[in-house]
């Protein structure tokens, strides 16, 4: 009886536990969001920033995560964004903000000024995402259910791909962002 007792005690304390470390997580995420809200956005990033590293396996880690990489992309900090979207790639690959991460990724790197030339390890990632988008025909990784048409981020913006015969359309918020063909 005493061991049950104690085995009932062990079991409530761990999810006692868990629910702290939940709700924690849950609060920074609930603060970003409201940081961004009443205009804060620099806060909210802040916020997101430490939810990915504090619990990066949190439920909220990875749309934290694209939202930081996003965040420096419309600031035109292209190499935060580009270090903070590879890191969501990585740690959250079958995200459904994944694709839109890595044409996010694709329209940085391709719009590098040819004064500005690219490294090898830009170079190789365009090659890569480029390998991934035309390894086989467009239409098929926008339809597949692990990445969806559309996206709609923390900040609100949307991501929608229209595919056509030769080509495929990315547009966010209803403006043309990127056209890709074969």
């Amino acid at each position: 009886m005493k061991k049950l007792f104690l085995y009932i005690c062990f079991v409530l304390l761990v999810c006692a536990a868990g629910c702290a470390t939940f709700s924690t997580t849950g609060e920074q995420y609930r603060e970003g969001l409201q940081d961004y809200k009443e205009g804060r956005a620099y806060f909210a990033i802040l916020n997101f920033k430490s939810l990915v590293k504090d619990d990066p396996r949190s439920p909220y880690a990875p749309q934290a995560a694209f939202a930081v990489g996003e965040y420096y992309f419309d600031n035109a900090d292209y190499f935060n964004s580009l270090k903070s979207l590879s890191d969501y790639i990585h740690a959250h690959p079958k995200h459904k903000g994944a694709v839109f991460a890595k044409l996010i990724i694709y329209k940085i790197l391709t719009s590098v000024n040819k004064e500005e030339a690219l490294g090898v390890q830009e170079d190789a990632l365009v090659s890569e995402i480029r390998k991934e988008l035309f390894s086989q025909p467009l239409f098929l990784i926008f339809y597949d259910k692990k990445a969806p048409r559309s996206y709609k981020s923390l900040f609100k913006h949307s991501y929608l791909v229209y595919d056509y015969v030769d080509k495929i359309k990315v547009f966010r918020d209803d403006k043309i962002f990127l056209e890709l063909s074969p």
